[in-house]
């Protein structure tokens, strides 16, 4: 059973973990598994976007960031979800002077959350 201190650490992110678990049909193992599954699948999303966001390139930053979105909608990770969500509304509308910002903001959330799941993770071993 997930613990409170991790649903609360949790929600600094964005993560709703109860409600999520309501979501996968009150199947907390089933949660904790896609939850797993979205860092191992985001890492390299992640590396993309930063590599996108360093150079500039708009273009690659709207694709992976709408990757990234997807993944991160689909667990409630709303922490890395909104700000991507920004980030490809932005470039669409061709108005990118918050781009940097938004990728700053996704970063720290995805980076925080996965450190999070890892402590989580070994304490639960």
């Amino acid at each position: 059973m997930v613990s409170k201190e991790f649903c609360d650490e949790m929600l600094t992110v964005g993560l709703n973990v109860p409600e999520m678990i309501e979501h996968f049909m009150d199947r907390e193992d089933m949660f904790m598994k896609y939850l797993y599954k979205f860092f191992d699948a985001a890492d390299s999303v992640v590396l993309e976007l930063t590599a996108a966001a360093e150079n500039e390139d708009y273009q690659n930053m709207l694709f992976t960031a709408h990757s990234l979105k997807g993944l991160a909608g689909n667990i409630g990770l709303n922490g890395v979800y909104l700000p991507a969500k920004r980030i490809v509304d932005e470039i669409r509308a061709d108005d990118t002077s918050r781009c940097a910002e938004d990728f700053r903001q996704l970063q720290d959330s995805y980076y925080h959350a996965q450190d999070i799941v890892k402590k989580y993770k070994q304490s639960d071993k």
